[in-house]
Formats: C-alpha cells, sequence, structure tokens
C-alpha cells in the first residue's frame, strides 16, 4: 500500500509526516482486537471469543488505542523509510498530529539521515607497497633474546654490575608518602636491561649483597601511571643476592633445546619466516590505514552528531578499559591529569569524527560494490571466535552471538574485510 509522505529538511533533521488512510488503520485496529481478546478474561466467555463490545467496556477505548498506536507507527514508519529509499541512524522521534480510530492517523517522524558519500575514483588513489625483509641482525637479535630465555644464573660474591641478575626489595615514596606499585620484595631483573625507571638501575650498580641504600630518581613526564608522571620518588632499596648470567653457546645443540630443529642452521630459517610474517602483516596494515587515510581526506562528507557521540563514548570506554589496566580508576586518572570528563571527551572528538567517516566510507563502498557476507561465512566466523574462547567464557558468547546484534556484528567484520582487501588490491601498488 502506498503511504503518503511528506518530507521536509532543516538543521540536520529531516522530518516525515506520515498519513495513515482509514483502511489501514482499520486493519491494524481488528488485529488488536484480536490480540486484546486473547489476552483479557471475560467472565462466561472463553479467551478470544467475548465480543468486541465487551472487551471494549471491559478494558476501554483508551487502551485499545494504544495498541493500535503500538503496531500501525512502527509498520507504517518503516514501510516510508524503505518507499522513500532513506537511510535513518537511529529510531525516530515520534509527534501525533491526528488519530480518530474511524478516521485516519496523522503522525511526524523527526529523524537523523546518513549523509550523502560520493567514493573518490579509488583507481587514482595510490599508495606504495615496501617490500618487507628481514636482516642478519634481527636474527641475531632473536637468538640472543633465546640465550636469554635459556640462561643459567650462579650466585657470586661480589658488587653488582651491568649484566647480573639481581633481586632487591624497594620501597618507593613520593612527596614523603608509599604510593601503588612502589614496593616489592625479592624482585629479580637484569641489571642494565632499562626494565626499571631511568636512573634507578645505575645507581644499584657496586651494591653489595645485604647492602641498603637510599636513592632518588625522577619519573619521566610521559609515564603511564599518570599521577606518578614527572614526580620525584626517594626508594629505600636492600639487595638480596647477585647472580652472575651465564648464556649458553648459541650452536646446533642450543637450537635443539629451542625447539625440534635439527641444527642452527634451521632455527635461523625458522625466524626468518617468522619475522618476514609478522612484517609482512604489519606493512598491510600501514598501507590499508594509509588508503583509509587518504580516502576520508579527499571525501566531502559531514559527520552525522550522533554518530560522534556514540563513537565518543565507545572510545572513552577503551580509555577506561587502558587506564584500569594501569591501576588507575578513570577518576583518579582526571584527578592527575587535571582534566575533566568533558575535557576527555572533546580531546577525543576528532579520532570519533575520523572513525565515524572512515566507517560511512567503507559502508558506501561495500554497497556500491555489492560486498556482503553469506550465512555460511558468518557461521564459520563464530565458530572460528568460539573455539579460541576461553571455557569460562564460552556461555555468554554462544548467548551473545545467538542475537541480532551479535550476529550482525560478525557479519560487518566480514564485509569490512571485504572492503579492506578490495581497497589493498585497488590502491596500493
Amino acid at each position: 500500500m502506498f503511504l503518503k509522505v511528506k518530507i521536509e529538511k532543516s538543521e540536520g533533521k529531516t522530518k516525515l509526516t506520515i498519513e495513515v488512510e482509514a483502511a489501514q488503520l482499520k486493519v491494524a485496529t481488528e488485529d488488536a482486537y484480536k490480540k486484546l481478546s486473547k489476552e483479557v478474561k471475560v467472565d462466561g466467555f472463553r479467551p478470544g471469543k467475548a465480543p468486541r463490545h465487551i472487551i471494549e467496556k471491559e478494558i476501554g477505548q483508551e487502551r485499545i488505542n494504544a495498541e493500535v498506536l503500538d503496531k500501525i507507527i512502527p509498520e507504517t514508519y518503516y514501510e516510508a523509510v524503505i518507499q522513500e529509499k532513506l537511510n535513518p541512524i537511529g529510531p525516530p522521534e515520534v509527534k501525533m498530529v491526528k488519530f480518530v480510530p474511524t478516521d485516519g492517523l496523522v503522525y511526524e517522524a523527526s529523524i537523523e539521515l546518513l549523509p550523502e558519500i560520493k567514493v573518490p575514483a579509488l583507481k587514482e588513489i595510490k599508495i606504495k607497497r615496501e617490500k618487507p625483509t628481514v636482516s642478519a641482525k634481527e636474527i641475531n637479535e632473536v637468538l640472543d633474546d633465546l640465550a636469554k630465555q635459556l640462561a643459567k644464573y650462579s650466585r657470586v660474591d661480589r658488587a653488582a654490575k651491568t649484566g647480573d641478575q639481581i633481586q632487591i626489595d624497594y620501597d618507593g615514596f613520593v612527596d614523603g608518602l608509599p604510593f601503588e606499585g612502589g614496593k616489592s620484595e625479592k624482585y629479580p631483573f637484569i641489571l642494565g636491561q632499562g626494565q626499571m625507571i631511568p636512573g634507578f638501575e645505575d645507581q644499584i650498580v657496586g651494591m653489595k649483597e645485604a647492602e641498603e641504600r637510599e636513592i632518588e630518581v625522577t619519573f619521566p613526564k610521559g609515564y603511564h601511571a599518570h599521577n606518578l608522571a614527572g614526580k620525584q620518588a626517594k626508594f629505600k632499596i636492600k639487595l638480596h643476592e647477585v647472580n652472575e648470567v651465564i648464556l649458553p653457546a648459541i650452536n646446533d645443540d642450543f637450537a635443539s633445546k629451542v625447539g625440534p630443529f635439527s641444527g642452527l642452521e634451521n632455527l635461523r630459517i625458522d625466524i626468518e619466516k617468522e619475522l618476514l610474517k609478522t612484517k609482512t602483516i604489519q606493512e598491510r596494515n600501514r598501507v590499508e590505514s594509509a588508503i583509509l587515510e587518504k580516502i576520508v581526506q579527499v571525501t566531502k562528507v559531514n559527520s552525522p552528531e550522533s554518530l560522534i557521540y556514540q563513537e565518543v563514548h565507545r572510545l572513552m570506554h577503551e580509555a577506561e578499559q587502558n587506564i584500569a589496566q594501569q591501576g588507575l580508576t578513570i577518576e583518579k586518572y582526571l584527578g592527575a591529569t587535571k582534566k575533566t570528563k568533558e575535557d576527555l571527551e572533546k580531546e577525543l572528538e576528532p579520532e570519533a569524527d575520523k572513525r565515524v567517516k572512515i566507517g560511512l566510507v567503507l559502508s558506501e563502498i561495500a554497497k556500491d560494490n555489492k560486498f556482503e557476507a553469506s550465512e555460511k561465512e558468518v557461521h564459520h566466523e563464530i565458530e572460528v571466535r568460539l573455539e579460541r574462547t576461553k571455557p569460562e567464557e564460552k556461555k555468554q558468547a554462544e548467548d551473545f552471538y545467538d542475537t541480532h546484534e551479535g550476529h550482525h556484528q560478525i557479519e560487518n567484520l566480514l564485509i569490512g574485510e571485504k572492503v579492506l582487501k578490495y581497497l589493498y588490491e585497488t590502491c596500493s601498488a
């Protein structure tokens, strides 16, 4: 049935005035009576068999009207959207204009539409691919790291020097007060590897077993715990052990201890292969990011405010998770950086805007090229993901993928991968 729809655009919003004729409204009203007659218990009648006038008297016209509107508005709104070929963002804001059950219905639906996007000529965008290579030096560095993992330690009675493995107690203070993560007992590490903050390890060189010392250091300005960044700290140190590190010789015997390798040369070949695989993935990611950056630069599109708002809140959630991994709450982080939540959201807006634009462009490219994800592909991806899920989290993951949202998320992910593959092949050389 063709709907009468009037479209008005103003200030980023689109208002649809939708008119539902009496005939269509009558069908919805009959459906409402059938539904309510089965739900309402009327003495002397079996469910669904009570006459209409008795149902009206039992529950009132107001409830019947509400049931009619709950059914007819969503149905006709989606009919109007399809009929007018619109792409709304989110649900509509509905305002009643006229409703006479026997005569007709007129209502307004205010929506925000996805902006029209003209994808640039992709073949004119060219990002140069670099061919990944692995040097002998990089292979040797991996071998050195493997040797350190197989190192043995021999306790020695002398002052600690760079390269020794030591064990210490440390107790840190900032402004005379202890701080979170500033205390440990018999903490082992290799002197000179830069595991501790700058200046810390240098002041331990020369200490002997059972010796105690107080040192002063300054946390780097970019330190991950923002409440400590740039602050001066005092540490009380007690040295427990000094161990000389004895590294194994890097030879055929060493290769057999690292894994099932018949000789050092085979180990070197395997290391080169793994390094090359990692570099290839990194290079592809670099090229794809450069392509997306270029496409966004040359595509004229205004990101809808509602999508930017949603993306800012997604980024805020990511930031809170990252801060929590550092042992801080968002409140402590904001206090240490002297920012408000609003300040942080404002800082995230440019990145949110960029992400929204990329999403809109990728969606348009997918639509133009008719990229889709089949049910078989979606189910296969879900199975792969479930296989990687921890046993204690598997039921929750299965429940999520059974929902429309979970299924849609995987579908979008697979389509996105197809778009990126297409862009990589089209826009790079």
